[in-house]
C-alpha cells in the first residue's frame, strides 16, 4: 500500500484541474447565454432549486449563466434551509441544448472529478487503520493545504450528465422521496458512536452514548435507522432513439438531474421532444404504515438512528 503522505501530495493538483476545469465549462456556457443564437432550455423550479439559485446569486432568467455556476461551485455554501447540512448539494434539475465543444468540456470535468474521488478513496484507504473521525480530519487538512479548505466534496465528485447524441425523446418525471427505515442493535450504535468520537472530545456523542446505555432493556429492541432521500429529484427515466424500418428503437435510462443534463443540439440548437412536468412533484396520497410506529424525534441524532414507539 502507499504512503500516505506520497498520495496527499497527489490531491491538491488534481483538485486544482477540477476547478479549472469547471471555470471552463461556465465560460463556454456563459458564451451561450449571451450568443445570438438561441439555445433551447427546460429548467424547474422547485423550491430547493430557488433557493440553489439564490445561493449562487443568479436567476433563472439567464439559465446557461445558471447551471454554469452550479458546475463551478466546488467549494461548501450554506444553502438556505439546510441548517448547515454538509451532506446537502445544491440542485437544479432541467435540460440544457449545447454544442459539441461544451460537451467534449463536461467530459473533462467529469473525468477529472473521477481523477481526483479516486485519490481521496485511496488516501482514506491508506489511513484505513484510524478511526473515522481523524480520517476526515486528515482528508479537510489535505484540502486546507491545497487552497480550498470549504471543498464540498459531494460537489466536487457528482458528475454532470450527459447526452452526446441528440435523442429523438427525452422522458423526464418526478420519483418520490425513498425511506429506508432498518433495525439496528444497541451494540452497533455504540461501535458508531465511539468511531465518530474516539478521544470522547465531542460532548454531543458522548450524551448520546449515555443516552444509550441508558437505554431500558424493554427498548432495546425497539432502535431503528431511518434514511431518507433528502429531496425529491427529477429523473430522466428514457432517452429514446428511432432506428430504422424492422429494427427495435432504443431506450436508455440517464440518471437523478440534480444538476441540469446538457444534450446534444440540434441544428437550430433545440432539444429532442420532450415531456414537461410540473415544478414540483404531486403530493403523495399513499398511506403510511412502518413509519406511523416510528418517533418523529431521533434518539441518536448523529446515527440518524430513531424508537420505534410501542404499541
Amino acid at each position: 500500500m502507499k504512503d500516505h503522505r506520497q498520495l496527499a501530495l497527489s490531491i491538491p493538483p488534481l483538485l486544482e484541474q477540477i476547478h479549472s476545469s469547471a471555470a471552463e465549462l461556465r465560460d463556454s456556457l456563459e458564451q451561450l447565454q449571451t450568443a445570438g443564437k438561441p439555445w433551447q432550455h427546460y429548467l424547474l423550479q422547485p423550491p430547493f432549486a430557488l433557493e440553489a439559485a439564490q445561493s449562487l446569486q443568479e436567476s433563472f432568467e439567464r439559465p446557461f449563466s445558471l447551471a454554469g455556476a452550479l458546475y463551478n461551485q466546488l467549494d461548501y455554501v450554506e444553502p438556505l434551509g439546510t441548517g448547515g447540512d454538509a451532506r446537502a448539494t445544491l440542485q437544479i434539475p432541467g435540460l440544457l441544448a449545447v454544442p459539441d465543444k461544451t460537451l467534449a468540456l463536461a467530459k473533462q470535468l467529469n473525468s477529472d472529478k473521477e481523477a481526483f474521488a479516486s485519490a481521496i478513496a485511496e488516501y482514506r484507504s491508506a489511513l484505513a487503520e484510524r478511526p473515522m473521525a481523524e480520517r476526515d480530519r486528515n482528508v479537510r487538512e489535505v484540502l486546507a493545504q491545497a487552497g480550498y479548505p470549504r471543498a464540498h466534496l459531494r460537489q466536487c465528485y457528482r458528475l454532470v450528465l450527459l447526452c452526446e447524441q441528440h435523442p429523438d425523446a427525452i422522458t423526464l418525471s418526478w420519483i418520490k422521496a425513498r425511506k429506508s427505515i432498518r433495525k439496528v442493535t444497541v451494540q452497533w450504535c455504540e461501535k458508531k458512536l465511539v468511531q465518530m468520537d474516539p478521544t470522547g472530545a465531542d460532548p454531543g456523542i458522548q450524551y448520546q452514548r449515555q443516552l444509550l446505555a441508558g437505554l431500558h432493556k424493554s427498548q432495546q429492541e425497539d432502535l431503528r435507522q431511518v434514511q431518507v432521500q433528502s429531496r425529491p429529484n427529477i429523473q430522466v427515466a428514457e432517452i429514446f432513439f428511432a432506428q430504422e424500418a424492422g429494427e427495435e428503437d432504443q431506450y436508455r435510462q440517464v440518471g437523478y438531474s440534480s444538476m441540469p443534463i446538457l444534450v446534444a443540439a440540434n441544428e437550430a440548437g433545440g432539444l429532442p421532444e420532450f415531456t414537461r412536468v410540473d415544478h414540483q412533484p404531486s403530493v403523495s396520497r399513499r398511506r403510511q404504515r412502518r413509519d406511523l410506529a416510528i418517533s418523529t424525534e431521533p434518539f441518536l441524532p448523529a446515527l440518524r438512528v430513531f424508537l420505534r414507539q410501542q404499541r
